[in-house]
């Protein structure tokens, strides 16, 4: 009677382990990534930095910055998205936010974040394209499939970005 039920129990312990799923993400593009544009005329940096906390969810945040890696000196947008990452096809989409809207020609191009306001953009399309992981995959590049105004003549290349990890 012993060894039915040991043999039961066994059974049972491997049973709940062999089938249990793992809840952790299995995106590789979790964590912070930055692109970072230097602007000669303005001497100025934009940083578009993306959290990536799931497998479907990330913050994007859009900052001005002095300096490449230094403090951020405000704020553009803020806003969570949803993405989908399926081999090396990227594609993202986001509408309602906090956004900086100038007041004039003459406003700063970023404003405190208390300043931002709440908005939509009113996207006609989802972006996608092909994302691709350097060698160390501490940066990806992003080539957004070209804009497609009418017909395939009429394809509009959009430039690739890169991102680099930073956490």
């Amino acid at each position: 009677m012993k060894t039915p039920l040991s043999v039961s129990s066994l059974f049972l312990i491997l049973s709940i382990f062999s089938c249990s799923e793992s809840e952790d993400p299995m995106s590789p593009l979790i964590g912070k990534w930055e692109n970072r544009t230097f602007v000669d005329s303005l001497d100025i940096w934009f940083v578009d930095s993306y959290t990536f906390k799931n497998d479907s969810l990330f913050d994007l945040k859009s900052t001005v910055r002095e300096i490449e890696t230094g403090a951020d000196l405000g704020y553009r947008l803020i806003s969570t998205a949803w993405y989908n990452l399926e081999g090396d096809v990227f594609q993202y989409y986001y509408s309602d936010g906090l956004f900086y809207f100038p007041k004039d020609r003459n406003a700063p191009l970023y404003a405190p974040k208390e300043e931002l306001r709440p908005g939509v953009i009113d996207f006609f399309r989802i972006p996608e394209g092909t994302l691709s992981f350097s060698n160390n995959r501490r940066q990806f590049t992003f080539q957004e499939n070209c804009f497609n105004a009418n017909s395939d003549v009429n394809c509009i290349p959009i430039p690739s970005r890169t991102f680099i990890k930073v956490d």
